[in-house]
């Protein structure tokens, strides 16, 4: 029979006993491994062999129960899941590679090592790793470009590629501030989160808002800062303005064309004086 096969169809409660049988024997407690979502995780079996052992050893990979590599007679197969992303490290400890990571991948994984004795095969090793996979938010964006009344903006806030669930809140000076609607959106095939928020306010006075997104004993936050337009003049400043300008413009026109023509006058004086001079001389 098909050693893989044979391992497949091993009934539930034999396959029990073995990994509490060899937990008992070689199990000294279960290392943690963090990594980010898309990133690499290397899971060590903390267990060296020689390339040349591989003939005569079986190396199983699994996830609570369920085959994710298994290494026999020197030959490797990866089960669908973890096909064109996974393979192993003989020579590293025999580590277990994983490429571009999935929320999925989390989880504990078991190493079970069996050596040939008097022709059969026994437990030589065991160990497990737990993996857990982040995937933090990005900071928040906040955009500004509805206008619901001439008194009220309406920003948005923003933020996606993260796990776990959102919870987003407006904040100002302290104090929680209601939104107009908040929706949270989790993709079902990456298990990631999208979440966004729309709050408005009156635009007559100043605001500094914080928008705040906490997932798990993580957050993220973004400010939005709003300072009200300035004011009209009151109407009576805004007559004078309207006369007072011209005027101004007008007088000053005036001056510098009075100017001119007196530099235009002293100029032409002179010429007619210098030719008096000429005149005289010759005679």
């Amino acid at each position: 029979m098909d050693p893989i096969l044979m391992w497949k169809t091993l009934p539930k409660v034999s396959w029990l006993m073995v990994l509490l049988a060899a937990l008992f024997h070689f199990s000294s407690g279960i290392s943690q491994v963090t990594k980010t979502v898309q990133g690499m995780a290397k899971l060590s079996c903390n267990y060296n062999i020689s390339v040349d052992e591989l003939s005569r050893v079986r190396i199983y990979w699994q996830k609570e129960n369920k085959m994710v590599l298994s290494v026999i007679s020197g030959r490797v197969q990866v089960w669908s899941q973890y096909q064109n992303r996974t393979i192993p490290e003989i020579t590293n400890n025999l580590s277990l590679v994983i490429l571009a990571l999935r929320l999925s991948d989390r989880g504990t994984y078991t190493c079970v090592v069996q050596k040939t004795e008097k022709g059969s095969f026994r437990v030589e090793h065991l160990t497990s790793v737990m993996l857990s996979i982040k995937a933090d938010f990005p900071t928040p964006s906040i955009t500004d470009f509805e206008h619901p009344s001439p008194d009220l903006r309406r920003i948005t806030c923003s933020t996606s590629g993260g796990f776990p669930k959102p919870y987003l809140f407006w904040l100002e000076n302290g104090e929680e501030v209601k939104a107009v609607n908040t929706t949270v959106y989790q993709d079902p095939e990456t298990e990631l989160y999208t979440v966004y928020s729309n709050l408005d306010f009156n635009v007559t006075s100043n605001h500094s808002f914080v928008c705040l997104v906490k997932y798990g004993d993580l957050s993220v936050s973004q400010i939005f800062n709003w300072e009200k337009p300035k004011e009209d003049p009151p109407d009576d400043q805004l007559w004078k303005r309207k006369i007072l300008i011209p005027v101004c413009v007008g007088i000053t026109v005036i001056l510098g064309t009075c100017f001119i023509c007196i530099l235009r006058m002293r100029m032409q004086r002179r010429n007619e004086e210098g030719v008096e001079m000429r005149t005289t001389a010759r005679i």
